[in-house]
């Protein structure tokens, strides 16, 4: 099931973004995506934004991507991302949702610069509620982009059991 709006996602996410400018040179390359998890937690919290890999039930469970032109090097601001997780449900057992990504792109706000060395506006973000009914273990994650020009990439963290995403008590 495909979320699409802050409506589907039950509240989680912020709607639509306004279309993307198009860029010179692009595209001239493959579609490159990556990015890592963290905690999203909201600006008051001197953890927000933190890397993190291991999240309790009730935590925000935050994704920062970013989608490259392999060609330029340079942001591909017309990738629409969405990711898909799949972890385990006391009460449901396997459960795989998918969640919207947003492209942050769009907003250039003064009000950036007091919290940031650099502006977040050239990546996607989204993000997933830890469930009360969540069972402890791995989340497995992927993230999934296509932009105008129809190119296709993905993202998978390292397959190394470390590396992944984890709920904790």
């Amino acid at each position: 099931m495909l979320l699409t709006t802050a409506a589907a996602a039950g509240g989680q996410g912020r709607g639509a973004t306004p279309e993307p400018e198009t860029q010179r040179g692009h595209p001239s390359g493959q579609l490159i995506i990556w990015g890592d998890s963290a905690l999203f937690d909201g600006r008051l919290n001197p953890e927000n934004c933190i890397l993190l890999s291991r999240f309790q039930r009730g935590m925000r469970m935050g994704f920062r991507m970013t989608a490259v032109d392999g060609g330029t090097g340079e942001t591909e601001n017309t990738a629409m991302l969405t990711g898909h997780l799949t972890y385990t449900s006391k009460t449901k057992g396997t459960q795989t949702i998918d969640f919207p990504m947003r492209w942050r792109g769009a907003e250039k706000r003064p009000s950036w610069a007091p919290g940031y060395l650099r502006a977040p506006v050239e990546l996607w973000t989204g993000f997933w509620i830890v469930p009360e009914d969540a069972e402890t273990g791995m989340v497995l994650y992927t993230i999934t982009g296509v932009d105008r020009f129809g190119r296709k990439g993905s993202f998978r963290p390292f397959p190394d059991v470390g590396s992944q995403v984890y709920i904790v008590d």
